[in-house]
């Protein structure tokens, strides 16, 4: 029977202590699973917001270029223009573009937005960057996957600009997808996530290693149209909390098996009086102390403990023991309060019971604080002993709780929280109102109506919502503040009730959000303004005019829209740089707003473009406004450093009724009159007019522009040549000019004064340039002979070529490896083109001079330059132009135009030439001059070079048969 309790104090504490790892196992097992089914929901939430960032993104870039091919002009001028500018203005907009290309019907690249690639891209075909386009209707875009040779990926993504009709051309854009997907992916995974992001059998990212004990999120994404495939696994790091709460758990069963088992041991040492005094005490939740008084001469003098319950037990410390045989004045000294020893002679004399609260500071006790009670019993006294410190520790939290609640409240940086009852006056509001509004809490809850500037609009809708126990929307309300600013406070308000479901009152937070409205129209005007101008941009026009048009339909009234093209703009653009641009572009936009009226719209939607809109205002009665525009802008002088500019405009108008049908077709009309405008002379508008002869004409441009087109396809030109001959120079071989003709399907010359024009408009010369170079220089290397007797053979560049950086290369390479030698080859260029593209000329001339090849500075006299140009500008020969020339016997002062020009010419060491010599006279008049050079019908008409060639080489035979 003895060993029955000790195998039981042995026991339980073992198998309690077995029970306990078992349960800190399972816990441990379960925070595992929970960490992992963490990290498993952690990273699906990433994968997510990954794929919504690049599929948002995707979708942003592929809605942006269906809206500019939506937007493209059927019949615009200068399609490489408008789409460089709309393209940059959309990568600026939407950033994340590598590059925007247009290419033509052929799938030719015409142009694209990046620069440093534009040499290595142009005129090649798209499939040769990875994408490979169709018509037939297609409106979804085709994309494709590139690897560059670096091995960084670009996706690029491209369409026909009409599906329905590919001769617009195609539009394609490229994404770098290292960069894009830094941007994008970097800022939401950071080091918490390893991942890998792959295209089929193409990894285009990865970030870390995933392992296998750990789960992996596999998210689809949509980019461009491809499908991705994205791979995402959290990372814990190396703190694993199972195995931590496993060691912890058994560290905590063993102490707690050790400390059941010394209790156990205890309890069954308890004689059987105190376990019958036990059960009389155990149902008191208290711990009750028995103590004997010890008098001495019937005067007590302390007390000894004679019984305590198993509540007295457990509230004490395990170290009790040897205490408990000490006396009362020893054990109050060890617990910090022997005053009570007074306290308990005094109940013991008088029997008048005592209670007290006390707050315990010794490790003897478990409590903080307890509360005794002294009564006298017997001999001696019985103290009853309640731990209260879960109620004191609840009272005192509640009371600490709400002063930081109160601290919370009045600290609130730009928030207060106030309440106020059914009729709105405010019972309370924290001290943060003083830092939002300035006003103290007292005064606030007094006169807040008077502080108020504006209420919202619905606000009786708020109060009857308010009422009816609803909770209204945020709202906001518009106060004066101390200082005597505006300050925007939003209000949440929440509905307060009784236990009765009755409402009572109203409470909330106030939040100032002065600055975040600042920031949305901030936000909003940098959306829809033009940065340089502040005017309108092309975005925020579209849908005013969209607007204007519906508010016209509804009302059954009248607007007028004009389309305003800048003139000379480029001029000062080349001449002067993009900085003095800027300035003439912010000058302008000032001018064209000075009469505008409230209603009306301007906008800037390109390079040099305006749109304004006469809001209720018919075409005849914005004729005389526009007449003053012009007169204005003929008036106006832009000054830029030592330069003086004359500035013009092309106008076109067109009506806005109700019988537009859209704002897209009135743009349209509207730039078909302003082109109108410019044909007829510039600097003038142009009402839209349907059978207008000046669209016709445009069409038939656009004819011409297809038939040159099918010519440089069929190989349908032709080289003629004009002979120039020495008049004060010695003849050392043949001279002469290369011309070129257009055959027409029938094989009839066209007349190049109609080709020539167009070409140069519509960016085809750089093409009809490398054509009469290469079939120039063929020709020559296929006769030596006669290039042998060649003295200067003279090819026209357009300005469109001088920029070209592309052709002057392959002009290099071709001499370079060509028998033709380049002394014998002289360039000639327009003096328009040479001023207007100064830099770009200057090069062009200084690489091919360092050749040998010689230049000629074309139609000198009709342009605008000055003799400064002239001494700058490294070339050999100035043509004088033909209409000074064609008169000179007969035009006095063009005779002594023609001399000055020789004569400086001749100063600066330079030859001239003189065109359209018609006569014999002025042959001769030229030659008293001391012109070097004559051309002209009276020297020599233009004739295939091909006959001369066949001449020389019949000569060639007929003198070696003799």
């Amino acid at each position: 029977m003895q060993f029955k309790p000790l195998n039981r104090v042995n026991g339980l504490p073992l198998s309690l202590f077995l029970i306990l790892c078992l349960i800190f196992a399972l816990f441990s097992l379960y925070l595992e699973d929970q960490e992992q089914r963490r990290l498993a929901a952690k990273a699906s939430i990433v994968a997510q917001q990954v794929a919504n960032t690049i599929e948002v993104f995707s979708a942003d870039r592929q809605r942006a270029l269906t809206d500019l091919m939506t937007t493209w002009p059927e019949y615009h001028p200068n399609p490489t223009d408008w789409f460089n500018a709309h393209a940059v203005t959309m990568q600026h907009v939407l950033p994340g573009f590598d590059d925007i290309v247009w290419a033509d019907a052929h799938q030719q690249v015409q142009w694209n937005i990046k620069s440093t690639d534009r040499g290595s891209r142009l005129y090649r075909p798209l499939s040769d960057f990875g994408l490979v386009l169709t018509g037939g209707q297609k409106t979804d875009f085709t994309n494709a996957l590139v690897q560059a040779p670096n091995g960084q990926y670009f996706a690029i993504v491209g369409r026909a600009i009409n599906p329905y009709d590919t001769r617009y051309g195609f539009v394609a854009a490229s994404f770098d997808l290292q960069s894009t997907l830094s941007a994008m992916v970097g800022e939401l995974i950071g080091s918490d996530f390893s991942l890998i992001l792959s295209d089929g059998e193409h990894q285009l990212m990865a970030n870390g290693m995933l392992n296998g004990h750990e789960p992996v999120i596999a998210q689809s994404i949509q980019f461009v149209g491809r499908p991705w495939l994205l791979k995402l696994q959290g990372n814990r790091g190396g703190f694993e909390i199972g195995r931590i709460v496993m060691a912890i758990g058994v560290l905590m069963s063993l102490v707690i098996s050790i400390f059941l088992r010394r209790q156990l041991r205890s309890a069954f040492k308890l004689n059987q009086s105190q376990q019958r005094y036990k059960a009389a005490s155990e149902s008191s939740l208290d711990a009750i102390l028995v103590l004997q008084a010890l008098t001495q001469q019937q005067q007590i003098l302390d007390f000894k403990l004679v019984e305590s319950n198993q509540v007295a037990q457990k509230m004490f410390a395990p170290g009790i023991e040897q205490l408990k045989l000490k006396l009362l004045s020893e054990q109050l000294q060890a617990f910090n309060h022997p005053q009570l020893l007074a306290l308990c002679i005094q109940v013991c004399q008088s029997g008048k019971a005592h209670e007290q609260y006390l707050e315990t500071n010794s490790p003897l006790i478990s409590a903080q604080w307890i509360k005794i009670q002294v009564v006298k019993a017997g001999n001696g006294i019985a103290i009853t002993v309640r731990d209260i410190t879960a109620r004191r520790l609840s009272q005192q939290a509640l009371k600490e709780s709400e002063e930081k609640f109160r601290r919370l409240v009045d600290g609130l940086n730009g928030h207060f929280v106030y309440s106020h009852d059914l009729t709105g006056r405010i019972s309370y509001v924290s001290n943060s109102v003083q830092d939002v509004l300035g006003y103290r809490p007292e005064y606030f809850k007094l006169n807040y109506r008077h502080c108020v500037k504006r209420t919202p609009d619905n606000a009786e809708q708020i109060r009857r919502q308010l009422l009816a126990g609803e909770r209204p929307d945020p709202y906001v309300v518009e106060y004066f503040s101390q200082d005597g600013g505006i300050r925007h406070i939003e209000y949440r308000d929440s509905p307060v009730f009784d236990d009765n479901s009755k409402l009572i009152a109203v409470e909330g937070i106030g939040r100032d959000v002065t600055a975040d409205l600042a920031l949305q129209q901030q936000v909003y005007y940098q959306a829809n303004h033009d940065q340089l101008t502040g005017l309108y941009n092309r975005y925020a026009f579209d849908r005013l005019l969209k607007e204007r048009l519906g508010l016209v339909r509804q009302q059954a009234s009248v607007s007028t829209l004009c389309y305003i093209d800048m003139d000379q703009f480029k001029l000062v653009n080349d001449s002067c740089g993009h900085q003095a641009g800027d300035e003439l572009l912010r000058q302008v936009a000032n001018l064209l707003g000075t009469s505008l009226k409230s209603g009306d719209i301007l906008a800037r939607v390109g390079g040099d473009e305006f749109c304004l809109v006469y809001a209720d205002l018919s075409v005849g009665q914005v004729l005389d406004k526009l007449s003053d525009m012009l007169n204005a802008i003929r008036s106006f002088r832009f000054v830029w450093e030592d330069k003086v500019f004359h500035i013009g405009a092309s106008i076109g108008v067109a009506e806005i009724n109700m019988q537009t049908t859209n704002s897209e077709a009135l743009i349209k009309a509207a730039d078909h009159a302003c082109y109108s405008a410019k044909n007829l002379g510039r600097n003038r508008y142009h009402v839209f007019d349907a059978s207008d002869q000046q669209l016709n004409y445009q069409q038939s441009e656009l004819e011409w522009v297809n038939e040159i087109q099918k010519a440089l396809l069929e190989d349908r030109f032709e080289l003629f040549y004009q002979t120039i001959e020495p008049l004060n120079q010695v003849a050392s071989g043949r001279h002469y000019e290369i011309l070129l003709r257009m055959l027409s399907v029938k094989g009839e010359y066209l007349n190049p004064g109609v080709f020539i024009p167009v070409a140069e408009r519509y960016g085809l010369m750089n093409k009809l340039d490398e054509w009469v170079f290469n079939s120039t220089i063929t020709a020559l290397e296929q006769h030596p002979v006669h290039l042998e007797a060649l003295d200067k053979c003279a090819i026209n560049l357009s300005g469109m070529t001088l920029g070209n950086d592309e052709f002057l290369d392959k002009i290099v390479l071709r001499l370079r490896h060509s028998c033709v030698p380049p002394e014998k080859i002289c360039f000639e260029i327009t003096e328009t083109a040479a001023v207007t593209n100064l830099a770009a000329a200057s090069r062009f001339i200084d690489v091919l001079r360092e050749l040998g090849c010689r230049f000629a500075l074309d139609d000198f006299g009709a342009g605008m330059s000055s003799f400064t140009y002239l001494k700058n500008m490294a070339v050999d020969y100035v043509k004088i132009d033909g209409s000074f020339v064609r008169n000179m016997c007969r035009d006095r002062s063009d005779y002594a135009t023609v001399k000055a020009i020789h004569e400086i010419a001749s100063s600066m060491g330079k030859l001239t030439v003189a065109e359209f010599v018609s006569d014999q006279e002025t042959r001769l008049a030229l030659t008293k001059l001391g012109v070097s050079f004559a051309q002209g019908f009276a020297l020599g008409k233009p004739a295939p070079l091909q006959h001369l060639l066949k001449e020389q080489k019949v000569v060639i035979r007929h003198l070696s048969a003799v």
